[in-house]
């Protein structure tokens, strides 16, 4: 397909490291947001007893439901989006080795900190900064081949 051609990997794979831990993010605190979703709607609201007097609206249950029932749909889409992205992202994450995902995580997942990575890898691990430089390059790029299938 002509259009793969001038998709930008590099921009891609970047914005995916970026997403990742906010995707395996969305994946763990799911589960319970359904579940408090479900239980907000189920149990029955108390009458507040105010002396002055009330308005009663008699689709107040019914449009609380309906925006209930919205919020479902949104956390659920939210959730199958996650789902998608890790049966993306995480076979390809996996393959990459431990010095690998540990630059890239350096590089691109802790806060967008690039800047001082470099510094910081050099401390930690004790390579140059020009090696440190080249292998988060190959790292990237094996990345980028895991993902797209080329690094073009």
């Amino acid at each position: 397909m002509i259009a793969w051609r001038y998709l930008d990997k590099k921009f891609a794979v970047r914005k995916a490291l970026r997403d990742y831990p906010d995707m395996a993010h969305v994946m763990d605190i799911t589960p319970d947001a359904i579940k408090t979703a479900y239980d907000s709607m189920t149990a029955p609201r108390t009458p507040v007893i105010s002396p002055a007097p009330a308005v009663r609206d008699p689709l107040a249950g019914e449009n609380k439901l309906a925006a209930m029932l919205d919020e479902m749909d949104v956390v659920r889409e939210r959730y199958r989006e996650a789902v998608d992205f890790m049966g993306w992202f995480e076979p390809a994450w996996k393959l990459l080795n431990d010095e690998e995902r540990m630059l890239l995580n350096e590089f691109y997942m802790v806060g967008s900190l690039k800047s001082g990575a470099t510094d910081r890898l050099h401390n930690r691990i004790g390579y140059s900064r020009q090696h440190v430089e080249r292998l988060r390059g190959r790292a990237f790029s094996r990345l980028t081949i895991l993902l797209y299938g080329t690094d073009k």
